[in-house]
């Protein structure tokens, strides 16, 4: 059974501050939720883009998850998901591939790791905010051929100035196998999007088309400008595998300030 418990111990909660609170180890965690509300404006919020900056999650002092509350959301909306108000999710267990290949896979085991910390940056405009937090857990393991494994979704973010027309993006992580590459163009739009994986291309089409294949399999494409699903059909095992060099040929409409989340799959906090 999943247990379902607030973090307690969180600090720093006030305006312009960072708050920070060390996560319970020795569980496996699916999912941590969190609830945030202040005073923006002169008025009472909900909107965790307009309270908080950014939020990371941080493992044996490696940053596994750095994101704005934007992209939280946009992520989660990517894959069907409702975001309620006030709400922030992460999911490690994730649940759009639950019945695929038992979502379990991606779970954080934090059993005997030294220490994980979320720190919540509130924007200086945050009058009074709150925070909570509820973890959903239980004390399983990641097991396959009687050996315990980790599958971590560690989520990059990394920003490039791209010119209008063709670009190419070539300093992406590929240590580990990629789930997901996740462009967000500043303005204008992305108009399609070549990929070459050790000069084989493995990905082509304009951002209409690819919309489409999500589509497929009931992702929300709209909320990038165009994501890069690997594994559209929810199977971990469908990552880019790659050896030695990867080029994103991003052709932008306008010069851009072009973010890109690289999702890759570690095997372990590192």
């Amino acid at each position: 059974m999943r247990i379902k418990n607030y973090i307690n111990g969180i600090e720093g909660v006030v305006a312009g501050g960072t708050a920070t609170v060390n996560v319970p180890i020795n569980r496996r965690y699916h999912a941590i939720k969190a609830f945030v509300s202040a005073t923006v404006g002169g008025g009472p919020s909900t909107d965790p883009t307009a309270i908080l900056d950014y939020v990371r999650q941080i493992v044996n002092g490696v940053i596994m998850r750095d994101l704005t509350p934007a992209q939280y959301i946009a992520i989660a909306q990517l894959n069907g998901q409702t975001v309620g108000a006030g709400e922030l999710p992460t999911w490690y267990s994730e649940p759009w591939r639950a019945s695929v290949i038992g979502e379990e896979s991606t779970s954080w085991d934090l059993t005997g790791q030294t220490k994980m910390t979320l720190e919540f940056k509130f924007k200086s405009t945050a009058v009074s905010p709150s925070l909570a937090l509820q973890a959903s857990y239980d004390f399983g393991h990641n097991i396959t051929n009687n050996a315990r494994f980790d599958a971590i979704v560690k989520q990059l973010v990394q920003t490039y100035n791209a010119p209008s027309g063709k670009y190419d993006v070539t300093t992406l992580p590929i240590r580990f196998p990629i789930q997901r590459i996740l462009l967000a163009a500043s303005t204008g739009t992305i108009n399609d999007v070549e990929i070459y994986r050790d000069n084989e291309k493995v990905h082509e089409g304009t951002a209409f088309e690819n919309l489409r294949w999500l589509a497929d399999y009931g992702m929300d494409a709209s909320k990038f400008s165009y994501p890069i699903a690997f594994d559209y059909e929810q199977q971990i095992s469908s990552p880019l595998l790659v050896d030695k060099d990867l080029n994103v040929r991003v052709n932008s409409s306008a010069a851009n300030t072009l973010t890109v989340i690289t999702e890759h799959r570690a095997n372990g906090f590192v």
